[in-house]
């Protein structure tokens, strides 16, 4: 009975970390990734706290965390939970950054609409997103479409901002 239990743990974590992976994989969040203000690594350990309390067995959940990350075999639950620790305050930050551009009157709800049209439509394909049919496809297309578009309008309206944003 014992070895059942066991196994059962070992599909489930495999089964965690292949969601993971793919999870990792998708194109949109790689471009979403690649302009936000944390790493990869970061991310990810982000995303492992954020799905382990539902998914991992309680009680080996601090030992599992660190054993979901894809780019290695192993990594210390300290490395892990520092990369956590740097990942959480990077979200505070932005969300802070965000909060102070509104107040100081550099952020508009004019400007802000073709974020919020966005991230509607991100919310949508990432429910259909399990499907994988042709119209998740073209809808992709269609969001990728629209964040280079959202990106070369910040660019045209603040000058330099080209100097900061990475292209994909």
């Amino acid at each position: 009975m014992g070895t059942d239990a066991s196994k059962d743990r070992s599909e489930q974590f495999e089964s965690v970390r292949k969601s993971l992976n793919e999870t990792l994989q998708d194109r949109i969040l790689k471009i979403l990734l690649k302009n936000s203000n944390m790493t990869p690594k970061q991310f990810e350990s982000f995303l492992i706290d954020s799905v382990s309390e539902s998914s991992l067995q309680r009680g080996s959940i601090s030992r599992e965390r660190p054993r979901l990350r894809t780019d290695r075999d192993f990594l210390s639950r300290g490395s892990f939970d520092r990369t956590l620790k740097q990942a959480g305050r990077n979200v505070v930050e932005a969300i802070f950054t965000v909060l102070l551009l509104g107040y100081a009157g550099l952020l508009e709800t004019p400007q802000l609409e073709p974020f919020i049209e966005v991230g509607n439509r991100l919310k949508a394909y990432n429910e259909l997103r399990g499907e994988r049919s042709g119209e998740v496809e073209k809808m992709e297309d269609g969001i990728v479409s629209e964040l280079s578009e959202i990106l070369t309008s910040m660019i045209v309206r603040r000058g330099k901002m080209n100097d900061y944003i990475r292209p994909y």
